[in-house]
């Protein structure tokens, strides 16, 4: 694949990467709120701290990385990236998993926190949170395993790929 081409493909990781950025930021300022931070502490509010997290290591880390790694594997080994359209699936499956799992946990925070301010105990709560969080899970293990396909791309790239056309 051209550099250009692969160039030009990058773009996108970095736009979204900053996007990303941006809702770590907001959301770090929103759990520093004492009204948060106690739900954090004293209830079962983990969960939004966990979406601050992946947000802030998925998402814009991640991206911003992979797409460095994209850059450099050619310049530094001087071989194509092989299987260059699995760069789109990539960048596109990891997006969109990512993100429908990190709004699906926010509102798992949210109506935990609605439902602890209610008063209901941990398990209560639990099954509540559980409707959203258990399919915010399978969309963070899809992400996983599209990471790994990035990982097996690169590997394959630096031990099999041909010369940077």
């Amino acid at each position: 694949m051209r550099t250009e081409t692969l160039n030009h493909r990058l773009v996108k990781f970095i736009w979204v990467s900053l996007i990303f950025f941006a809702l770590t930021l907001i959301q770090g300022a929103i759990i520093t709120q004492e009204s948060v931070r106690f739900f954090i502490h004293e209830g079962p509010g983990r969960i939004i701290s966990l979406v601050h997290t992946h947000v802030g290591l998925m998402g814009w880390k991640s991206l911003l990385l992979m797409a460095t790694i994209y850059y450099l594997v050619p310049i530094f080994s001087g071989k194509s990236i092989v299987w260059p359209k699995l760069i789109e699936w990539i960048f596109w499956v990891w997006v969109v998993s990512l993100a429908a799992a990190c709004v699906l946990m926010l509102i798992a925070g949210i109506v935990g926190g609605n439902a602890f301010a209610d008063g209901l105990g941990r398990e209560e709560i639990k099954s509540i949170v559980s409707a959203y969080a258990m399919p915010g899970g399978i969309l963070c293990t899809i992400s996983a395993i599209v990471g790994l396909m990035f990982v097996v791309q690169i590997f394959v790239t630096l031990f099999r790929g041909s010369k940077v056309a």
